[in-house]
């Protein structure tokens, strides 16, 4: 007997535009086609197979929306999932194939013309998501491959320790692979990235690579630091033209034990100096590490770094970002992307800007002056943080994996950004603490160079941002919250 017994028998006299029906409604859900012809036994064990994997998705999905995402930085996962693809459309195909078979048409008509009409119809219902889903699939693994960094070449070493981590565990230090402590043989789970620190360091570095302009030179420094334990997050602007920014006394370079020109300079030096900067990471971010980690006494972990043009490409890829200017901020001579320029001014008021007007309100001082830029870049980058939504990456993600992978580079392990997407989840920016290094406080002298600092007074309220909780440090220090520093 089939699968049906004797239920919808081959039916005489039946117009074969209902072959078109079927085949549509078992493409879109398995079953459905089935249904329609008849065949009710057959179409509801399709449509229970149907369900099961739809609601185990979907399940899974809402019960931890978080370990999806992590999957989504799993390259196995990934490929796996491209796998589970060509089954589903495999399964699909033959549910629609079926359901135009259920449907007997009429003896004095082939229906051929119909035939070909629901062929093409399945195949774009079938086909369209289906190449969708792997093309989206495939810009991940690229991306995630391109841009991370591999297990194999990164360890979880920050800059060499200052004199002020002294009390750092081992773990958190750096100056090599100082974290040499390996996982009992029988397990393949890397611990998390913040595995034996008390907090995670990330250098944020963003770079004025462009057209008309040789060499790096890092206009943007932002330490991230952050509590894996409360999620407190304390943000440290460094500005471009601090001068003599100390350097671990080990490398012995400059008598000073320090960086004499302007620190926007260092990255360049060591690209040109790659063996006075040896380190897991390239020269130009080792060098950073070393000297940012010197300058405020925690050991840094990790980089990232992004260009002018990709930070341009990503904002727009994800549909603008929005502003509140508090302060005119007004330049006749704005340097643009392209090597020419233009006139700048934003009044006060709320803005959605595209990528290159982000850029100039980030970018320009020529009003103002560098202190003041770097609180409008650490604005952005929170608004940017704040805005986006799953629906918007989404909608923007083939552009923004482009942006990301031709612009931005890290030494952040492949295999710890799951890590950082759980870490996220406990981090509040509204009551991040944002910390700038600018004058007078921070600043034990003024040379025609630049800004010497005070590094003794930027360790203190450093240790007092970072040991504190964030309600405390903020009172403490006389800081604002960063929403309120920006407007919010």
């Amino acid at each position: 007997m089939s699968m049906d017994g004797t239920e919808g028998l081959a039916k005489q006299g039946v117009s074969p535009r209902r072959r078109l029906t079927a085949v549509v409604l078992s493409a879109l859900l398995p079953g459905a086609g089935q249904l329609y012809a008849g065949r009710l036994r057959r179409g509801a064990i399709l449509l229970m197979i149907s369900a099961v994997v739809s609601a185990a998705g979907v399940l899974w999905f809402a019960a931890d929306p978080i370990a999806v995402a992590k999957l989504a930085f799993d390259p196995d996962v990934l490929r796996g999932l491209l796998a589970i693809n060509l089954a589903l459309l495999a399964f699909r195909g033959w549910a629609a194939w079926d359901a135009y078979h259920c449907i007997e048409a009429q003896p004095r008509s082939s229906g051929v013309g119909l035939t070909v009409v629901a062929g093409l119809a399945a195949a774009a219902v079938l086909v369209i998501p289906h190449t969708w889903f792997a093309y989206y699939n495939l810009t991940q693994l690229d991306l995630i491959t391109t841009v991370f960094a591999t297990p194999s070449t990164t360890t979880n070493a920050a800059s060499p320790p200052t004199t002020s981590q002294a009390s750092v565990p081992p773990t958190a230090g750096a100056g090599g692979p100082t974290n040499t402590t390996t996982a009992p043989a029988e397990t393949t789970q890397p611990p998390p990235i913040w595995d034996g620190l008390e907090r995670l360091n990330i250098l944020l570095l963003g770079s004025d690579a462009g057209v008309g302009r040789t060499g790096v030179r890092t206009d943007t420094i932002i330490l991230v630091s952050i509590d894996p334990a409360t999620g407190d997050t304390a943000l440290f602007g460094v500005p471009r033209n601090l001068t003599q920014v100390p350097l671990p006394d080990a490398l012995g370079i400059w008598s000073c034990d320090c960086f004499p020109p302007i620190i926007n300079e260092l990255y360049s030096y060591a690209e040109r100096n790659p063996e006075a900067f040896a380190g897991p990471s390239p020269p130009g971010p080792t060098a950073l590490k070393m000297a940012i980690g010197e300058l405020l006494g925690l050991p840094i972990h990790h980089y990232a770094l992004v260009d002018l043009d990709g930070f341009v490409d990503i904002v727009d890829a994800v549909g603008g970002v929005t502003i509140e200017v508090t302060e005119r901020v007004y330049d006749s001579a704005y340097p643009m992307e392209d090597g020419g320029t233009e006139v700048v001014d934003f009044e006060p008021g709320v803005y959605n800007f595209d990528g290159h007007d982000a850029l100039a309100y980030a970018r320009s001082r020529r009003s103002s002056d560098d202190y003041n830029r770097m609180g409008r870049q650490r604005c952005v980058l929170e608004a940017l943080a704040d805005q986006a939504n799953p629906l918007t990456l989404l909608r923007g993600f083939p552009a923004i994996a482009e942006a990301i992978k031709e612009s931005v580079e890290t030494d952040i392990p492949l295999d710890s950004v799951p890590d950082l997407i759980e870490l996220a989840t406990v981090v509040d920016t509204d009551r991040a603490l944002s910390l700038s290094i600018v004058p007078p406080t921070y600043i034990a002298a003024v040379t025609a160079e630049g800004n010497i600092p005070d590094v003794e007074l930027i360790h203190e309220h450093v240790g007092i941002a970072t040991t504190l909780p964030a309600e405390e440090a903020i009172e403490l220090l006389g800081l604002d919250p960063l929403a309120e520093a920006c407007g919010r």
